[in-house]
């Protein structure tokens, strides 16, 4: 059996197509570029003689059990939602390798022992309630019904008014099915693109994916006064830009002073008023901090809360750290990763991931693995997002030993 490079790039291209901005790609879960994606894969499915379910959240499953086993199935797939002006690859990727293993077999007239499942997730990127993975958490019973249901997008929807727009769930009750993976699959692999450049910088073709680093974030709130900008000296200022500014600055000194074991990142800033001539009065910036190890990720973000506090005294502004949040890091099932060490697949390395992926959803109630593909340039989130399809064809004719 054969990974068929030139099928694998028309179903990047097609679902690539289904978009919601002319021009570039953009298909948040329950719009109709999404609702198009989720018919398209469908009918992929189908015409291999999978048959195919949709949970109450939007999580699209395709079943390939040609031998009508009775065992748990495998789960493979990844997120067919993607982010404002994405590129083709992130989640699609492994959705498209998931279906072309089942392919394989069914060119072949594989049988496969148990069963195998084609996993499409929604909302993996959070860009309806602002929080990642909601899809893997709704499989997984990660958060209640009434949690769920507390969310709103930006323009203050919740999920079932969203689900009601967009027409496919008209005899589904959202919650029905919340956490229906549990016990379900007998091992699950999400196979991505990196996202960064760790594996061609090291000239490497496959990343085995030991775990997800932790993953936190502060939600800082500086409070100054806001004046002319003109008349007001500067000995009398209260300017919480400028304290945001500073504590920017810092947190960039400590990912240095960590480079290669911990990131942080200040990605986002409300200011208010935000107009050119008047001293800001309130700023608002949330910190990302990553990190291969807790303790790391512990001590950066006390390190940061007391930089953040020191800001009262040396501008005069008033700071309140409104949210923490923190995930640890989560290693991937030692017996599945060995499985992958011991294909002695070539030119291979591995690594940890410093993005969050369903896979660590699943990793709560099931064995997991991630496989990893070379992203050209390190680009992800952004219309340069390339992977060269020879990866994919490199992994589907690896990992299919995984399925048969």
């Amino acid at each position: 059996m054969k990974a068929n490079a030139e099928r694998m790039k028309k179903r990047i291209d097609t679902i690539a197509s289904f978009t919601s901005e002319e021009g570039r790609i953009t298909r948040l879960t329950f719009s109709q570029a999404w609702v198009d994606a989720i018919r398209y894969l469908k009918g992929e499915m189908e015409a291999m003689g999978m048959t195919v379910r949709m949970d109450s959240f939007g999580n699209v499953i395709g079943n390939f059990n040609p031998g009508h086993s009775t065992e748990k199935p495998i789960g493979i797939g990844s997120h067919i939602d993607s982010v404002v002006n994405a590129g083709a690859y992130d989640g699609v990727a492994g959705i498209v390798v998931g279906l072309e293993l089942v392919n394989m077999m069914y060119d072949a007239g594989v049988i496969p022992k148990v069963p195998i499942e084609v996993l499409a997730t929604a909302d993996e990127e959070g860009a309806i309630c602002q929080r990642g993975y909601f899809g893997g958490r709704y499989m997984t019973g990660n958060m209640t019904v009434d949690e769920y249901l507390s969310f709103r997008n930006i323009d203050g929807k919740n999920i079932t008014d969203l689900q009601e727009e967009c027409g496919l769930f008209k005899d589904v009750e959202f919650g029905c099915d919340n956490g229906w993976a549990k016990g379900y699959y007998s091992r699950f692999y999400e196979v991505h693109v990196e996202q960064g450049g760790v594996l061609e910088a090291a000239g490497k073709d496959i990343g085995i994916v030991k775990g997800v680093v932790g993953i936190g974030r502060l939600f800082i709130d500086f409070f100054g006064e806001s004046d002319h900008a003109g008349p007001t000296v500067m000995s009398m200022r209260k300017d919480a830009m400028v304290a945001a500014a500073d504590f920017i600055m810092k947190a960039w000194e400590v990912g240095q002073a960590n480079s290669g074991k911990a990131v942080t990142t200040v990605g986002r800033i409300q200011n208010s008023p935000n107009i050119h001539n008047v001293i800001s009065g309130k700023t608002s910036i949330v910190l990302d901090f990553r990190s291969e190890e807790d303790a790391l990720a512990d001590e950066i973000k006390e390190t940061m809360k007391q930089y953040a506090y020191s800001m009262k005294e040396k501008y005069g502004v008033g700071v309140e750290i409104t949210q923490e949040i923190y995930t640890p890091v989560k290693l991937f099932a030692e017996p599945l990763v060995q499985e992958l060490r011991d294909l002695h697949m070539e030119n291979s390395m591995e690594l940890y991931s410093w993005a969050g992926h369903d896979a660590k959803a699943y990793s709560e109630i099931v064995d997991t693995c991630m496989v990893f593909m070379p992203s050209i340039g390190g680009k992800s989130h952004c219309p340069e997002e390339y992977t060269d399809i020879k990866s994919f064809e490199q992994v589907c004719n690896q990992i299919i030993k995984l399925f048969v």
